[in-house]
């Protein structure tokens, strides 16, 4: 469970990050080849995944721990949440840079 929750608590600090348009989490080969105003709108795109990503974790830790839910549920909520948050990741990816993967 602690794990989650730390893991959780690093994807809302890089959603923050992200929204106060912070640099060090993004490698160096995409703070070059996007322009100021692209950077700005890449990393907007990043916000929510992010915070979505991390709250999906926090919560599933402390669902998990308490034992509300039956394992299988709790697997395909993983899996659909995660799902949706990786899928807007690379759609935002896409969407800037012209691949999926950069």
């Amino acid at each position: 469970m602690f794990v989650q929750v730390f893991l959780g608590i690093w994807w809302l600090i890089a959603g923050f990050c992200h929204f106060f348009k912070l640099k060090f989490l993004l490698r160096k080969s995409i703070i070059n080849a996007l322009s100021e105003d692209e950077l700005a709108s890449f990393q907007k795109g990043l916000v929510f995944p992010h915070i979505l990503l991390g709250m999906t974790f926090i919560i599933m830790g402390i669902v998990e721990s308490k034992g509300i839910l039956p394992v299988p549920v709790i697997l395909a909520t993983y899996i659909i949440l995660g799902a949706v948050s990786l899928t807007m990741i690379l759609i935002n990816n896409k969407k800037h840079s012209g691949y999926y993967f950069w």
